[in-house]
C-alpha cells in the first residue's frame, strides 16, 4: 500500500512538472493570430550585456542595435544612421531654411529700386548739407552738375565723387539745347565735361538736358547717355519741404528717377524725410547708371 502511494506521488509530480512546462512553452495567441516567443528565463538587461560582450569590441555603440535582429528576418542593422547625424542634419535643415527665408526677405525688401538725382549744383552750402544727409543714411545719388558751378566749386564736386556718388553733365550754362546748333550743343557738353574732369579726374557718361528739352538733333550731337526723370518733386517751384515730400509720395514707384535740386535750402531740408519715407516703403536706393 505504501509503495503504491509513493509511486502515485512520483507520477503526480512528473505530471505536474510536464504540465507546467507545456503551459509555459505554449505560445500565447493574439487577435491577429500572430505568435511571439516567450521565455520564462529571458532577462532584457542581461541579454543586452551578453550581446555586447559577445561582440568582442566590434559593436559600434553610436549605432542602434536590436536583439536577435529585432525579431524581423533580414533586418540589416548597419542601415541605421547615427542619432547624432540625424540631429546634425536637422540643424542643417533649420539653418538652410533660415538662410532661404532671409534671402527671400532681402529680395522682397530690395524688389523696388529708386534713384535720387540732383540738378543745377553744386552749391557751396546746400550741396554739402545734402552730401551729409546722404552719408548719414548710406544712400548714393547722381548729381547732374552745371559746368560753371563745377568750375566754381570743384572741391564740392570732388567730395561728392569721393563719397561714391555719380557726377553727370547738365551742360555748361543750362541753355535749352534744342534752341542751339550742333556746334553750340557740343560746346555746352564739352566745357562741362572738362570742368567735371578737372574736379574728379573722370569724364561723365551721362547728361541731362536742361528743362528736359530733348530732340533728335540733340541726341545725335551728344555721345553721352541722356537721362530724364519720372518723379518730379517740383522742389524748385514751391520751395516747401512738406510739398516736396507730398509730391514724392504721390509719384513714388519702382524704377523711379526722382528729380530734386541741390541749389535750394528747402530741398536739402526735405531730403531726410524723403529718404526715411522711401526706406519705410521698402525701396532700395541705387544710382542712375545702376537703374538704367
Amino acid at each position: 500500500m505504501g509503495k503504491k502511494i509513493t509511486v502515485l506521488s512520483i507520477l503526480c509530480g512528473i505530471l505536474t512538472v510536464v504540465g507546467f512546462r507545456l503551459w509555459v512553452d505554449t505560445p500565447p495567441t493574439y487577435a491577429s493570430n500572430k505568435t511571439v516567443t516567450v521565455s520564462a528565463t529571458y532577462n532584457e538587461p542581461s541579454a543586452s550585456n551578453d550581446y555586447i560582450n559577445k561582440s568582442s569590441g566590434s559593436l559600434n555603440k553610436m549605432m542602434p542595435y536590436y536583439m536577435n535582429d529585432g525579431g524581423s528576418p533580414g533586418r540589416n542593422c548597419t542601415t541605421y544612421i547615427k542619432v547624432e547625424n540625424i540631429l546634425d542634419n536637422k540643424e542643417a535643415d533649420v539653418v538652410q531654411e533660415s538662410d532661404q527665408q532671409q534671402k527671400q526677405a532681402e529680395q522682397q525688401a530690395s524688389h523696388k529700386r529708386i534713384a535720387l538725382t540732383f540738378d543745377d549744383g553744386p552749391h557751396k552750402n546746400v550741396t554739402n548739407q545734402i552730401l551729409m544727409t546722404l552719408q548719414k543714411y548710406e544712400v548714393k545719388a547722381t548729381f547732374f552738375v552745371i559746368g560753371q558751378n563745377a568750375a566754381k566749386y570743384p572741391d564740392v564736386v570732388k567730395k561728392a565723387d569721393a563719397f561714391g556718388h555719380e557726377i553727370a553733365n547738365h551742360t555748361w550754362s543750362h541753355k535749352n539745347l534744342t534752341k542751339l546748333n550742333v556746334q553750340q550743343i557740343q560746346a555746352e557738353i564739352d566745357r562741362a565735361n572738362e570742368a567735371i574732369c578737372n574736379a574728379t579726374g573722370k569724364t561723365p557718361t551721362m547728361y541731362r538736358p536742361p528743362f528736359g528739352a530733348l530732340d533728335e538733333k540733340v541726341r545725335e550731337s551728344i555721345d553721352l547717355t541722356p537721362v530724364l526723370w519720372n518723379i518730379d518733386t517740383l522742389d524748385w517751384q514751391h520751395k516747401t519741404p512738406k510739398k516736396t515730400l507730398a509730391n514724392l509720395k504721390a509719384q513714388a514707384k519702382d524704377n523711379g528717377i526722382i528729380l530734386m535740386h541741390d541749389i535750394h535750402q528747402q530741398s536739402a531740408d526735405a531730403l531726410e524725410d524723403v529718404i526715411l519715407y522711401l526706406k519705410e516703403e521698402g525701396y532700395e536706393f541705387v544710382t542712375t547708371s545702376q537703374l538704367l
